[in-house]
């Protein structure tokens, strides 16, 4: 798998999909989600195992229409989107204070172990970027070290542990003073 670049995470800012093909093969399209998704985000969930939905949440919520409107209702969210149209994935980034941002994936569970996740993980890592983030971080389960991996992979990031938790942060370069041309206005919208 290719690490995402900066103009297809840019692409995503204009609601157009990015469709790509996963390490097993299948191809998902990757786009912008809207309000229009709630019904398919809880439909999703409903396919994923206990403890997929555990590691994301680190609890079981009720997929309530309030819930999913926080869900759909982040800075970002992302949907990938199966070519039978099913959504299959989810994957959040959430402003938590100042200039920090909190990273979320969750994605069904035979959809995971393609690179899927990862993939959209460096999509809101992207987008982070481009819209000013200095910090982004994620929280989970003790030893849950996929997002350690994947994080790594965009700078130097450091992990802080707890009895409950692990965070891992990862500070971003500057934003762009001036965003390439090749990106276009859909980035700067």
């Amino acid at each position: 798998m290719k690490t995402t670049r900066l103009a297809e995470s840019a692409h995503l800012f204009s609601g157009a999909g990015v469709t790509t093909r996963l390490r097993d093969g299948r191809s998902v399209t990757i786009r912008a989600a809207t309000p229009r998704d709630a019904g398919d985000v809880s439909a999703m969930h409903v396919r994923c195992s206990t403890e997929t939905v555990r590691h994301r949440y680190h609890s079981v919520p009720s997929m309530t229409g309030r819930f999913l409107s926080q869900l759909l209702g982040t800075d970002i969210a992302l949907v990938a989107v199966a070519p039978n149209q099913a959504i299959v994935a989810l994957a959040n980034l959430g402003r938590d204070e100042g200039d920090a941002g909190e990273l979320a994936v969750i994605v069904e569970d035979r959809w995971q172990r393609a690179g899927l996740g990862s993939m959209l993980l460096d999509h809101l890592v992207s987008m982070a970027r481009l819209v000013g983030y200095r910090e982004v971080f994620t929280v989970g389960l003790p030893g849950n070290h996929w997002y350690c991996q994947t994080l790594a992979r965009h700078g130097r990031a450091r992990l802080e542990r707890s009895d409950s938790y692990d965070a891992m942060r990862l500070s971003l370069r500057p934003a762009l003073a001036r965003l390439p041309e090749e990106l276009g206005a859909t980035a700067a919208a």
